[in-house]
This record gives C-alpha cells, structure tokens and sequence, in this order.
C-alpha cells in the first residue's frame, strides 16, 4: 500500500514537471517588412513567447521613422501552416494584424491595419529564424 502511494505520488510530481521541463523557450524571428503606401522597407525583428497550444504573446521591433515596439498575440504554428495575430502600437492608438504561412520555418505574410473598424493591407511581412 506504501509503495502504491508512493509511485501515485511520484506519477503526479511528473505529470506536473514534464510539462514545464517540455515547455517552448522564447522564439526570435527576425526579416524584413515592407510598407506599400511609402514604398519602404526595413529591418524587422519579432519574439513569439508561448503563451498556450498554438498560441503566442509577440512583440514586433523596427524602425519607421523611429524605433518601435508593437505588442500582441498570434496563434499557429512557427514550423509549418498558418500563422497569424494582431498587435498595437505603443500608445494603444492603432492596431494592426498580421497573417500568413510558415514553411520549414520561414514566414511570408501581408499586414493590414485595422483600426477604427477599417481593415486595410498595409504590407507585406518576412520572417526566418534568428541565428
């Protein structure tokens, strides 16, 4: 009866530690984006937290006319298949959203901004693992 309590016991304490021992790191995606109304293009830097199954916290970092930082959430996959999410600027004054499909890795992608119930594409998005 001990030994039965004691290997319940040691079944749970794994249960629960696998999937924290299993669970992702951070990922840094870095490319490029380009703005179509402006014709610009730039350096693009984004770290997917995970956040649950298929879900991610993200923040992008460029420049465009000065550094930026937009934050928010994605869901899919960074390996293979759809991914796409929704971020916001730093004063929370416009939104914009993101979608498109990794293969072996790699994103390619278009953005849109969706603010004040419009939603117009603004670009496009390339993303690989950073090394």
């Amino acid at each position: 009866m001990a030994r039965t309590k004691a290997a319940l016991g040691l079944l749970c304490l794994l249960a629960v530690a696998l999937p924290l021992a299993s669970a992702e790191e951070p990922q840094k995606l870095t490319g490029l984006y380009r703005w179509d109304d402006q014709d610009l293009s730039g350096n693009l830097e984004a770290v997917f937290t995970p956040s649950g199954e298929s879900t991610w916290d993200v923040s992008f970092h460029f420049t465009f006319q000065g550094p930026h930082t937009f934050v928010g959430t994605a869901t899919g996959s960074l390996r293979s298949g759809k991914l796409e999410g929704k971020v916001v600027n730093e004063n929370e004054t416009r939104t914009f959203e993101f979608q498109g499909t990794v293969k072996k890795g790699k994103f390619r992608g278009t953005h849109f901004e969706a603010t004040g119930g419009l939603r117009r594409k603004t670009g496009t998005l390339t993303m690989k693992p950073a090394r």
